[in-house]
């Protein structure tokens, strides 16, 4: 960990020096395009109630580590602004695949941004990430993912990158339950530089998302019963060290079958230039098993009985900008909760 931040600290000291002015809601683009990334369901330390998926890898790509089951995942967002002076419908999208191995978790996930609100000009763009991530030990994983896209509309550019990131987790600290701390250092390369404006609106916009963003979180159970269980998580993230990002969520889970999740963001550089996104995120989730038993291909695989998560999200992003989202995702089998059984042969019939 000390290394990691020694790191990050030289890597950003000369990218600090420059200009910040990325365009509003540049620094969330991925944040966009599902609901469980909308009401901060993926933060840097995985959420209140620890669930990641593919797009995992966009906030920490360490969060796949623990992950057992294959995953999929389809989300789309439609960004609807009524009062603009073009068209009042844009939209976003995601879609993703986690595949456990006996080495790594593989993730990856693409990314769809199509949006030129008023308050929030993004142009259209497409960015796609691939990640390896590793269970060290009982409580450290970590984990790499590298990203590209090309962006249009707004002029035309290109994106490559890297990301890092690693998880530290407890399955318990005082009254705290699976206790987590997660680091991630992104967007080291190359991003977006375009013709549109920025949060400074008197200047053209800087490279987005802000290169070498250093983003640290925290999550936990604050309480679990057989019936309810409820957890946080506290991010702070410094792209470029020229801003502060705070992400809060809370989630609520009844029986492991309906979940609530509210979140709030607040980018000061965005506040003080005016362009207050100040009101929380809403999400709703339902968890059930389905089958599919006259597959002989998935009964192979295990997987004639899986699990799937439908959920929906809300937030209004700036003064005009209507976010609705709704998402998808299935794991593929049964969680294995049975150890392994050692028998000891003495060499007896």
């Amino acid at each position: 960990m000390k290394r990691l931040l020694i790191f990050a600290a030289a890597l950003c000291a000369a990218p600090a020096l420059f200009a910040y002015n990325p365009p509003a809601g540049g620094q969330s683009m991925f944040v966009l395009s599902s609901p469980t990334q909308l009401t901060s369901a993926s933060s840097a330390a995985g959420g209140g109630i620890f669930a990641p998926g593919p797009d995992s890898i966009a906030f920490n790509p360490a969060l796949p580590a623990h992950e057992q089951r294959t995953q999929l995942d389809a989300d789309f967002t439609a960004l609807i602004s009524p009062d603009d002076s073009g068209s009042p419908f844009h939209s976003a999208f995601q879609t993703g695949i986690l595949i456990p191995t006996k080495l790594f978790v593989i993730s990856s996930m693409l990314n769809g941004v199509f949006c030129s609100a008023d308050d929030m000009n993004l142009g259209n763009s497409l960015n796609a990430k691939v990640g390896l991530s590793k269970e060290v030990s009982e409580r450290l994983s970590v984990g790499l993912a590298l990203s590209g896209g090309g962006l249009w509309g707004a002029g035309s550019d290109w994106a490559l990158g890297v990301d890092v990131g690693v998880l530290y987790r407890r399955e318990r600290l005082g009254f705290l339950k699976d206790f987590r701390i997660g680091v991630s250092l992104l967007n080291l390369g190359k991003y977006y530089s375009t013709e549109l404006l920025g949060i400074d609106a008197a200047h053209r916009s800087d490279s987005f998302p802000a290169l070498a963003t250093l983003r640290a979180g925290v999550a936990s159970l604050l309480f679990e019963t057989d019936v309810v269980c409820g957890g946080f998580s506290f991010d702070i993230s410094a792209p470029t060290f020229q801003n502060a990002v705070f992400d809060v969520g809370f989630q609520v889970g009844f029986k492991d079958v309906f979940f609530v999740s509210v979140a709030e963001s607040i980018d000061v550089r965005e506040a003080v230039e005016g362009h207050y996104n100040f009101m929380p995120a809403v999400g709703l989730g339902v968890k059930f098993n389905f089958s599919a038993k006259n597959s002989a291909y998935l009964r192979s695989r295990s997987w004639d009985t899986s699990e799937m998560l439908v959920s929906a999200a809300w937030q209004q992003r700036y003064e005009s900008v209507q976010a609705v989202s709704a998402g998808l995702k299935i794991k593929l089998g049964q969680k294995d909760t049975q150890p392994p059984v050692i028998q000891i042969w003495n060499g007896e019939n």
